[in-house]
């Protein structure tokens, strides 16, 4: 039961549906086109790659640029996750002691043994040229040419590549070795997706046209009543009633996030499902988050807050008409100020034209404290 609306990740049957994605992930992930994977924070990025990964069946590298404080940090975890790749395809010590001088001889290989029964192997970080790291991806690269086997490279929360790659020295040896892979598919994602897309749609940036874009929508409201109803019926041996899913849906807004944080306790409470019960429920999740949510806001000034406040309830396509102004009782300059901080830091976002605060725990927030 507690995989069913899992906190974390989404594993195994606890993933339902984005099955359109995973095909378009797969095919990329198979014919090689490295990917960007752009959605807003908490919409389930990881867990479409992992469960994509993990359906394939191949071997993967996970760098997680939020962890990396400085461009030789980065440098070193990319050699010491390359290491661990290179041990899983030689699969034994007498075939590592083979391939890892052979195609790895730039970096010194030293092979070892860790726990007992283990492989390890260790490369020199100070034998990295200046310019990065691509000579160690393309000689991966190579191995999984003669290996016969395709590999995938995840850059997580990429977008803060920006902060320890000043001179996009770093990013410049990733397009290199991209640009020259034909058994890896290198994949990217982050939790601030216009930063993420100035990275790859910006002329001036190495990373510029490399990548296929994804775009990861909310799951539809179809697709969720499905799953929640098929769960109801293995739970209560009934449906759930119109009215409980219509709450479900308003609280959460179809976030994937919230809707398992409150199916969760819907589910674990061991009373039967009402809409007051809902009500209960997503009061006190939103209880709980108080001063989490209170803290993000404290970064905000005034105005950026007052607007955050008022978008929550009233999206626009046109943020600095005369009548937002009117209405949110800001003067337009003062829109024009706030609002590109709110959208570089995904508090609101643009989608077909309309300028919303995604993230429905905001919009609970304002209405109950």
């Amino acid at each position: 039961m507690s995989l069913m609306f899992p906190a974390g990740l989404a594993m195994g049957e606890a993933f339902y549906d984005r099955v359109n994605e995973r095909q378009f992930l797969k095919k990329n992930i198979t014919h090689g086109l490295h990917t960007v994977l752009i959605a807003p924070r908490r919409f389930g990025k990881t867990s479409l790659i992992k469960k994509t990964l993990d359906e394939m069946e191949i071997l993967y590298l996970w760098l997680d640029f939020m962890a990396i404080t400085s461009q030789e940090e980065a440098q070193i975890r990319f050699l010491n996750h390359i290491g661990e790749l290179v041990i899983k395809i030689a699969k034994t010590e007498e075939r590592l002691k083979k391939i890892a001088p052979q195609y790895f001889q730039l970096f010194k290989p030293e092979i070892s043994l860790g726990i007992p029964g283990f492989l390890k192997i260790s490369f020199k970080a100070d034998n990295i040229p200046q310019v990065g790291i691509s000579a160690a991806l393309i000689s991966l690269d190579l191995l999984a040419q003669a290996s016969g086997i395709r590999l995938a490279i995840v850059c997580d929360e990429f977008q803060e590549i920006v902060g320890i790659d000043k001179e996009a020295t770093l990013q410049a040896s990733i397009r290199h070795a991209a640009e020259r892979a034909q058994a890896i598919t290198y994949l990217f994602s982050g939790s601030k997706h216009r930063p993420l897309r100035r990275l790859f749609n910006g002329k001036q940036n190495p990373l510029y046209e490399l990548c296929d874009q994804m775009t990861l929508n909310r799951i539809s409201e179809e697709d969720y009543r499905e799953y929640l109803q098929q769960e109801a019926k293995k739970k209560w041996g009934h449906p759930l009633g119109g009215e409980v899913l219509r709450k479900i849906f308003y609280y959460t807004d179809y976030y994937p996030k919230y809707i398992n944080a409150l199916c969760a306790k819907i589910w674990f409470s061991g009373l039967e499902p009402t809409p007051e019960l809902v009500d209960t429920l997503w009061g006190n999740y939103i209880f709980s988050k108080k001063s989490d949510i209170a803290e993000e806001l404290d970064d905000l000034t005034l105005n950026q807050r007052k607007l955050l406040k008022y978008l929550c309830f009233n999206p626009t396509e046109f943020p600095f008409s005369h009548e937002t102004s009117l209405r949110s009782g800001m003067p337009a300059s003062a829109i024009q100020t706030a609002l590109p901080v709110l959208l570089d830091r995904d508090l609101v976002i643009e989608l077909e034209g309309i300028h919303t605060v995604l993230d429905p725990t905001f919009r609970s927030y304002f209405e109950m404290f």
